[in-house]
């Protein structure tokens, strides 16, 4: 889908690898600025999250536009299929493990503070905490697992599709 650019015009590959060079730096400098910003904003103001939902917002599509265009350009299955023959561990393996490590931190994070706020002992603290942690465990898995596991899936599938469909031409 090239809406804006112009058919029949000649480009030098080198000036377009520069200038995709650039804008990449443009974007890791954007990224950068955002992740400045909200430091500052909750260093000075506090966290609130009214003030730094544009950053938010930036920080979020500017991370899902890339990925949906890596998907459907094939360039992120490439990267996988590059990672899986130099690496021992796979990275529908490390999918998996950093999906289930990500919901195991939440669910410590949110039980320590259930924990802290709620309890009233130190018993009552320890079962909050394990209660809590269990029930966001059971929660959180599952979610991520679908979530982080079913991208990888879809880019797998539409990665392939590309394979093919360039080796029929």
């Amino acid at each position: 889908m090239n809406i804006f650019k112009r058919s029949g015009k000649v480009t030098d590959e080198r000036i377009e690898n520069i200038r995709n060079k650039i804008f990449k730096e443009i974007y890791y400098l954007i990224m950068v600025i955002c992740f400045i910003s909200i430091g500052i904003k909750i260093f000075k103001y506090g966290v609130d999250t009214k003030l730094i939902v544009l950053e938010l917002v930036i920080l979020f599509f500017g991370g899902v536009y890339y990925l949906i265009r890596s998907i459907f350009l094939g360039v992120y299955w490439d990267e996988v299929e590059m990672h899986d023959r130099t690496s021992k561990t796979t990275m529908g393996s490390k999918t998996i493990f950093s999906s289930i490590g990500l919901a195991i931190v939440m669910a410590i994070m949110i039980g320590v503070k259930s924990a802290v706020s709620y309890a009233d002992g130190r018993a009552q603290g320890i079962w909050y905490f394990a209660m809590v942690s269990f029930a966001s465990i059971v929660i959180y898995v599952p979610i991520f697992l679908l979530l982080f596991g079913g991208i990888h899936l879809l880019a797998k599938k539409i990665g392939l599709k590309k394979q093919d469909d360039d080796n029929e031409l």
